[in-house]
């Protein structure tokens, strides 16, 4: 089981409420497999991807926030619904310096430097920049150690590794261990779905992405992600991503003609509530209605020939929430994934389910309304999964 291979453990026991200080010095292995020496328990970290916030609700239950001395507040912008709903319940988070550094190594080191930062915590995908950049070398003869994370580069295997590291790094390691333990169980559960049909000569099922459908207006079509990502999260899922073979970079654009001559299996069109002038993105997120994410459904799937993608008038595209390609709870996504492909192992899952369990179990972020998936017919413009209910 791919469980076994990520190392997901189960622990124990009674899980702290504050810090381990006798957990300190520790050496932590990061996503990139470097040891990373703590000396002590870091107290002024600088957090590049905001998202990753997600994670330390994990461990820094009471306070995510806790020990941030700056941040790239990205969450924000990816996704406001949730944003919104961390700084009401933790109104000190809208008080955290934000400051800008991006993958490409572009950032105000001066000002940095100056925060006193005791731990960077950044993105895997940012290291070669770093690396060749001046930041190695001035976080080094400062003694400022760097924490390298991801969960959209490998999803999957990337995800309980950060959760693990961040877990150690901040002095939570048995609420990291006590979360993983759920996760990895989530996902046998889903593996044991997948492997009965896939046994019996069940081929994968082709899937094709489009993520953030509209992103660019009602004009454009069909972005999508290849061995990264979504990409990943369809085959982790057991199914086979369609744009795969098909993209030459990792993301790219997929021809309509090309989807309609081909026709997939499953149409999936990711979305948030993040606005953009010109965009039309389904609005998944917190505090998220029905009807309007219906109806922005529905004018994507009216752009021109967008019917004939459908194998048969009957299909239903779906739609889920786009970031859970780089959240630490993306178990509920591939339980989505899961539960589309397989129904007749998987239909009784409960993703929306699985969800409000990590939030409630897990986290002291508010317990909120939400809407992170949607079916529509092709042909009558149904609820596919209302119409499954009933």
């Amino acid at each position: 089981m791919l469980a076994a291979m990520l190392g997901w453990s189960a622990l124990s026991g009674a899980f702290a409420q504050t810090p381990d200080a006798g957990a300190y010095p520790v050496t932590v292995t990061d996503v990139a497999g470097r040891d990373v020496h703590l000396a002590r328990e870091p107290r002024r970290i600088f957090l590049q991807n905001g998202g990753h916030l997600l994670a330390l609700a994990l461990l820094n239950r009471e306070d995510p926030f806790a020990g941030l001395v700056a941040w790239e507040n990205n969450l924000g912008n990816s996704d406001p619904t949730i944003w919104n709903l961390m700084r009401q319940r933790w109104p000190q988070g809208g008080q955290v310096p934000e400051l800008h550094f991006d993958a490409s190594g572009n950032a105000d080191l001066e000002r940095l430097v100056r925060m006193k930062p005791d731990l960077l915590v950044l993105e895997l995908r940012a290291r070669p920049a770093v690396e060749r950049g001046p930041a190695q070398a001035v976080l080094a003869a400062l003694n400022i150690p760097i924490l390298y994370v991801d969960a959209s580069i490998d999803p999957l295997g990337n995800t309980p590794r950060t959760i693990r590291a961040l877990g150690q790094a901040v002095g939570q390691q048995a609420r990291a261990e006590e979360y993983l333990a759920f996760h990895a169980a989530r996902w046998q559960a889903l593996q044991a779905g997948i492997t009965q049909p896939r046994e019996a000569g069940m081929a994968a099922p082709r899937v094709f992405i489009e993520s953030r459908a509209g992103r660019l207006g009602l004009d454009q079509c069909c972005y999508s992600q290849g061995r990264t990502s979504w990409g990943q999260m369809v085959d982790a899922a057991g199914g086979s991503n369609y744009a795969t073979p098909l993209l030459r970079g990792s993301t790219g654009d997929i021809a309509l003609e090309r989807l309609i001559r081909d026709r997939p299996d499953h149409y999936v069109m990711t979305g948030t509530a993040r606005v953009r002038r010109g965009a039309r993105v389904i609005p998944f997120g917190y505090g998220a209605t029905r009807e309007a994410a219906a109806a922005v459904m529905a004018d994507l799937m009216a752009r021109p020939a967008f019917r004939l993608v459908a194998r048969t008038p009957a299909d239903c595209a779906q739609g889920l929430y786009h970031q859970f390609y780089t959240s630490a709870y993306n178990i509920a996504a591939l339980e989505y994934l899961g539960r589309m492909m397989y129904p007749a192992t998987l239909g009784h899952l409960d993703p929306a389910g699985t969800y409000r369990e990590i939030i409630r179990r897990y986290t002291q972020i508010p317990d909120a309304p939400f809407l992170f998936h949607l079916s529509r017919g092709f042909g009558d413009g149904r609820d596919c999964e209302k119409d499954a209910a009933g």
